[in-house]
Formats: C-alpha cells, sequence, structure tokens
C-alpha cells in the first residue's frame, strides 16, 4: 500500500501557478474574509492560505453542492452541526451563507490547530489541511503509521505524507488537497494578508 501510495503521489505532484491571478468571483468576499480571519487568529492571519483553502473547496461558489458536502467552505450536515455546538456563535448553521461558511472554516481550522502538534508553522498548516480534509482521525492513524515506520509523526513533508492505510483514491485526494492550497493557489493571493505559510518552498526533490 505504501509503495503504491508513494508511486501515485509522485505522479500527481502540483506545481505552482505563478503567474496565476485571482478569480474575480473571490473578491466579493475578500473583505469579509479578512475581516473574520482576523477575528479569530489575530492581526497576522494567513489570510492568503485562507484564501486559497476557499479556492480549493468551491472555487468561491458560496451554492457549490458535492456529494456530501456544501457551500464556500464544503462542509457536510454533520459536520456543520457539530461545530454549531462547539462555538454558539455558529448556532443558526447555514451552509449556503457565504459568511457563516467562511467563519465556520476559521473556526475548524483553528480548533484543529489546537490537536495537531508538529515542529513549525509549515509542518503544523499542512496537518491541519489534511484533516480538514480527511478527518483528525485519518490523520492520527497516519502519524501512527509514520512512527512505526521509523519516521517523524511531527512532520508532514517527507514523513507523515508518505504514510497512510487510506484507499488509494483518498490518499491521492488529501495530499493534492495540502499541496494545492499550500503551493498552488496561495501564491495567487499573496496580498490579501500579512501572514503566508511555507513562504520557503518545500523541496520534493
Amino acid at each position: 500500500m505504501i509503495r503504491l501510495f508513494l508511486s501515485l503521489f509522485l505522479f500527481f505532484l502540483v506545481t505552482p501557478e505563478s503567474n496565476a491571478e485571482e478569480p474575480r468571483s473571490s473578491l466579493k468576499y475578500k473583505r469579509d474574509l479578512i475581516r473574520h480571519s482576523r477575528i479569530v487568529w489575530g492581526l497576522n492571519a494567513p489570510v492568503p492560505l485562507f484564501a486559497s483553502q476557499i479556492h480549493q473547496e468551491s472555487s468561491w461558489n458560496h451554492l457549490a453542492k458535492s456529494k456530501y458536502a456544501k457551500g464556500l467552505t464544503q462542509f457536510t450536515g454533520t459536520t456543520a452541526d457539530w461545530i454549531a455546538e462547539v462555538y454558539p456563535e455558529l448556532k443558526r448553521a447555514n451552509v449556503y451563507n457565504p459568511v457563516w461558511s467562511m467563519r465556520a472554516m476559521l473556526l475548524y481550522d483553528n480548533w484543529l490547530s489546537e490537536k495537531v502538534a508538529s515542529e513549525n508553522e509549515c509542518e503544523q498548516w499542512a496537518m491541519i489541511l489534511s484533516s480538514y480534509n480527511g478527518g483528525l482521525s485519518w490523520l492520527n492513524r497516519d502519524k501512527e503509521l509514520t512512527k512505526l515506520h521509523g519516521a517523524n509523526p511531527q512532520r508532514w513533508w517527507d514523513n507523515v505524507e508518505n504514510y497512510s492505510e487510506r484507499a488509494d483514491w483518498a490518499i491521492i485526494e488529501n495530499r493534492n488537497y495540502v499541496r494545492k492550497i499550500i503551493f498552488e493557489h496561495q501564491p495567487i493571493y499573496d496580498d490579501w494578508g500579512r501572514s503566508y505559510i511555507c513562504e520557503t518552498s518545500h523541496e520534493t526533490n
């Protein structure tokens, strides 16, 4: 499984879109995202990362709908109900409301950040994003497997990212989710905030 994953992973590596421009559909949400990011995360909130996360989740379509998730930040009904219990300010859950959806994503990322331990901010954010996409329980399983193979469970790049017992399609989706947000989409929004995650691109070779 692990060897198969590694070959598939290397095949699906993404490269930065250095010349890409922010989509026009994102601009109507820019002010709200910056404001709520700073409320939840402080003045140095990594807004470019949050913008790229929405880019990946829904391409800025607040009416986006997949098999299991809905809205700008693609919450499932179960997760929307859960987060509304954890954060009373989200009590009136409406996944199609873009402000609610952005706020919920920011708070969920913050909740995950308190559960994920790593060596530095770049490593931690990779694990937060992996958890947002596939669930915290899967990340913890991957970290345990990493440890069993003698690698470092506190580091994502070249460590946890290389080990998983998920289905092949789920491994590819999850690892590409992390890389696309940090390295492919984030540069598009580099002027949206002061903080930029993994500013020095991780070398894969």
